[in-house]
């Protein structure tokens, strides 16, 4: 399956590094877990950094990474699995120790989880140190992108 990362141009040499995931926790990880969060699609990619924005962000200096996850190496976790409160502002305990434990069983490459911004959809938990991260890393392609500036009013 495609999946996309948006992120800063300044970053985008240790976009699949997992290290901001790594030293802050996210919504699927604990702090000191590397973790990578991907989108199926560009617009919900583009919807998960639009409700991510500090209020000093704007939408400039952004790149869209494309990466192709082999189906084969991605779990999708059970609609009965998730944690009463996956979708609340705040991140819970209960998705943080899924997304934890995903990662350091290492069995798959990818979780696939729904998003919080549009549950019909997926998001994609990466683990940058399972072994045939390195391999899918490498064939990642940037893409053409930029946000519309009506996204965000001034």
């Amino acid at each position: 399956m495609k999946a996309y990362r948006i992120t800063k141009r300044k970053h985008k040499d240790t976009a699949f590094s997992g290290f901001g995931a790594r030293q802050y926790g996210g919504r699927w990880n604990l702090p000191n877990y590397p973790a990578v969060y991907l989108s199926e699609s560009i617009a919900l990619a583009q919807l998960e950094t639009l409700v991510n924005l500090g209020d000093e962000d704007s939408l400039k200096n952004y790149v869209l990474l494309q990466l192709e996850v082999p189906d084969n190496l991605v779990m999708v976790l059970a609609d009965d699995a998730y944690p009463k409160d996956w979708k609340g502002t705040r991140v819970s305990a209960g998705t943080q120790e899924i997304g934890t434990n995903f990662l350091m069983d290492g069995a798959a490459l990818a979780l696939a989880v729904r998003s919080c911004v549009v549950p019909q959809e997926y998001n994609l938990v990466f683990n940058p140190e399972h072994p045939d991260a390195e391999a899918v890393i490498e064939e990642g392609v940037e893409v053409t992108f930029q946000f519309d500036d009506r996204l965000v009013s001034d």
